[in-house]
Order: structure tokens, then C-alpha cells, then sequence
């Protein structure tokens, strides 16, 4: 599968490369003369290729999608330079009936001009297909990411002689006290429940785990630990007891 993704887009973009050049070769023929526009074409088009290429291969995921956006214009501002004098370059040795190097032609400003807007063109008008599909792709991405993702279960918590239906995820720790629980929320609030610790376990789901004698914690709401306790991201401390294992990064009741 992967070879045949790999050989349809090489099609594609030799295709595109193919349709270009007879595209241009022919609109840009002057007095019917196909064969001097096409030469001229031939001769031309691996410049445009490798601006393309070098922006949508290198540019574009090393400068332009991580935001670094100077880099970015910098960078493309001295290929199209460079590309539209070195086109001026191939247009004198292979197009222009002179006997000795123009310089001047080479760096006149209009000519680079006309250059770099073609050349431009061309770059911007692959490059936005790539940005566009890349807009697709995380889009995509995102939505399976999106379905995939498990639902945070729903508890219900009796305190007070009312009910709260509180997710999981809102859950930072629990903390238990006789026979009194105190669940410890992300907004800062607590809901304290006439219970004991140990069946607090039997309601809540494998993300949460006893550390000690009187806290449970919530496991992806860590934020640090060491062998003596655990900082959890509202920055609580809580102690560990003797009984658990720290293994490899997950904590484990033994």
C-alpha cells in the first residue's frame, strides 16, 4: 500500500510538471514560434522545480508551519533572487543572440522583476495546494482523534442530601478522613462524601490509584513525584506511603 501511495503521487506530480510545461510552452509562444517557447521552457523549468521543491519540502515544514514566519519570508525572498538571476543567466547563454556575457541584462531590475514574479507564481501556486492539503490532513486528524477519545466517566457524588455528577477528569484527588471522604476538584472546590477511602476505589476508574493511607490521586493529573511524594497540577503535595512502587513512570499500589 505504501508502495503504491508512493508511486501515485510521484505520477501525479510528473503529470503536473508535464501539463506545466506545455501549458506555458504554448501561451507564451510568440508569433506562433512553439519551438523557441518550448526550448525556452525546457531550459527554464528545473529552476522552478527546485523552488518549488526546496520551499515545499524545506521551507514550509522547517520555517513557515512552526510559526517562524521571518525565517520564512527571508529564506524564500533570497531563492527568488537567486533563482530569477540564474535565469537571467540560462536566457543569455541559450536564448539571446549575443557574443560576449551581458551582466547588465542579468541584474537589470525590470528582468528580475519579470522573473521572480513567474518564478513566484509558480511556488506560490504548488505551495498553497500543499498548505491546503496539510489544513485537510489535521483536520482529519483531528475529527478521528476527536471520536476516538474516550468520554470521562460520570460519578455521583451524594452530599448534603444532594447529588453532583462530577466527571472524572475534574477530579484531582481524594482525600479520606474517618469515615468522610473529601473529593478535591481542578476548580478548587471540594464535595465531602460519607464514605470510606477504600470503596472510593470501587467507583472510579484504573486512572486513579491509592498512594497512601489517605489519598487517592488522579494519575494523569501528575505533575511531578519523587520517592516521598507526588505534585499534582493544582501544585498539592501529596505524601507516599510505604506500600507503593514508583515503575517507570506509572504509579502502581503493590
Amino acid at each position: 500500500m505504501l508502495s503504491y501511495n508512493k508511486n501515485k503521487t510521484l505520477i501525479i506530480h510528473f503529470l503536473f510538471w508535464v501539463v506545466y510545461y506545455i501549458f506555458f510552452g504554448i501561451i507564451w509562444a510568440k508569433n506562433g514560434n512553439y519551438k523557441d517557447s518550448f526550448f525556452l521552457e525546457f531550459i527554464l523549468l528545473p529552476i522552478r522545480i527546485f523552488c518549488v521543491y526546496f520551499t515545499v519540502l524545506f521551507l514550509l515544514p522547517q520555517f513557515l508551519l512552526k510559526k517562524k514566519f521571518v525565517k520564512f519570508f527571508g529564506f524564500y525572498l533570497v531563492l527568488l533572487l537567486l533563482a530569477s538571476v540564474l535565469q537571467n543567466v540560462f536566457i543569455q547563454f541559450f536564448m539571446d543572440n549575443t557574443e560576449r556575457f551581458d551582466i547588465g541584462a542579468v541584474v537589470n531590475l525590470s528582468a528580475l522583476l519579470r522573473a521572480s514574479i513567474l518564478i513566484n507564481s509558480t511556488v506560490l501556486f504548488v505551495l498553497s495546494v500543499y498548505i491546503l492539503k496539510h489544513y485537510f490532513d489535521e483536520r482529519t486528524k483531528n475529527e478521528l482523534l476527536s471520536k476516538n477519545k474516550p468520554e470521562s466517566k460520570v460519578v455521583i457524588l451524594k452530599s448534603n442530601k444532594r447529588n453532583y455528577h462530577i466527571e472524572e477528569k475534574n477530579i484531582i484527588r481524594v482525600e479520606g478522613l474517618g469515615n468522610y471522604v473529601t473529593y478535591h476538584l481542578t476548580d478548587g472546590s471540594s464535595i465531602v462524601v460519607y464514605s470510606v477511602l477504600k470503596d472510593v476505589l470501587t467507583i472510579l476508574s484504573d486512572d486513579f490509584v491509592r498512594v497512601h493511607k489517605s489519598h487517592i490521586v488522579n494519575k494523569t493529573l501528575i505533575k511531578s513525584y519523587s520517592k516521598d511524594n507526588i505534585e499534582l497540577t493544582n501544585n498539592d503535595l501529596i505524601p507516599i506511603g510505604n506500600s507503593v512502587n514508583l515503575d517507570l513512570g506509572l504509579l502502581s499500589s503493590s
